[in-house]
Order: structure tokens, then sequence, then C-alpha cells
């Protein structure tokens, strides 16, 4: 499926929180691999995500970053999924203004019900 320019990112992060898949991308000339979060607009208006970085290069691993769209480019989804068990995750992120989609938070106990671990 193909989008218009100014939607192709929104709707692959969408998809990608929605699906809980691992998205890459390169920002600021460094490729990241992120578990993606929340999707929405800042206070100054900036489409944005808050991802957990779990690969790549560049700092900020293993908590929730704040990335703008804008400065993301070779953006993709990949094959790997991820549980979103984050325990710093808000849902209600108060970084965003407008929030178009976001994962719902695993509790441990549902984690454990499940038999899933976590890869950090």
């Amino acid at each position: 499926m193909e989008f218009p320019p100014d939607d192709r990112a929104e709707a692959i992060v969408c998809r990608a929180i929605r699906e809980l898949r691992v998205l890459e991308f390169e920002y600021y000339g460094k490729r990241r691999v992120v578990e993606p979060y929340c999707h929405g607009v800042t206070a100054k208006g900036a489409e944005s995500l808050r991802a957990v970085q779990v690969g790549g290069q560049g700092p900020g691993f293993g908590f929730g970053k704040m990335w703008t769209l804008e400065k993301m480019s070779d953006l993709h989804l990949t094959e790997r999924r991820f549980v979103p068990d984050d325990p710093h995750y808000n849902p209600d992120d108060s970084a965003m203004v407008r929030i178009h989609c976001r994962a719902e938070r695993v509790a441990p106990l549902e984690l454990a019900a499940a038999g899933a671990r976590s890869r950090r």
C-alpha cells in the first residue's frame, strides 16, 4: 500500500505499534533499531515517536526516548516482534498533546502467565 509522502512515516509507525513490530531508521546519520510505544504530536507541533532503542548506533539504549519523525530517513518495519514491557512506559505520554496510536502496556503478571521474557 502506498501513502502520500507526508503520511507514509506516520502510517508505518502506527502499523509497527499496532503489530508490535520493531522499527529501523536513520537519525542524524546513525542507524537506530527501536521498539515503538507511542506516536503523536508534541506541544511544539512535532510528529514524534516514543520508543526504546534496542539496537543500532548512538546513545539511548534501554529507555524510552522521543524521536521526531521529520528527522528520520530510511524508515521501515522489521519482521521482529516485541513485548511492550518497559516498566517506565506511560500510555498517556505527557510529552504528547495528541496521540495517534500507542501500545498497550503488558503487566508483569501477564508476562509471567504467558511465559514471555524481556529481552533487556
